[in-house]
């Protein structure tokens, strides 16, 4: 049994899980990832697994809502990886 530190928790001491990270795409005219750099390494797609939209808080206005477009592939390497496309922002993300 793990005892209790009765220790506050804190905010800063919250960190998020997978927050997404800014990378370079490559895309084709159809808009699908065939590569991607993150920091000084660029990573090759081998397959797109999945692709889906979302289109959420609309209702924020312009600017605040969320539109994007995910990506599940697989690296050259074998790795799945998830992109998106943040259509609002015109940038890319690694999740």
């Amino acid at each position: 049994m793990v005892t209790n530190p009765r220790a506050q928790t804190r905010a800063r001491a919250i960190k998020p899980l997978n927050a997404p990270v800014t990378v370079t795409v490559t895309a084709n005219e159809r808009g699908m990832p065939l590569s991607f750099s993150s920091g000084k390494s660029t990573h090759q797609v081998a397959v797109t697994e999945d692709m889906w939209k979302i289109n959420d808080e609309w209702w924020r206005g312009p600017g605040q809502e969320i539109e994007r477009v995910y990506f599940r592939v697989l690296l050259a390497d074998g790795r799945p990886i998830t992109l998106f496309h943040d259509l609002v922002r015109n940038a890319w993300f690694r999740q």
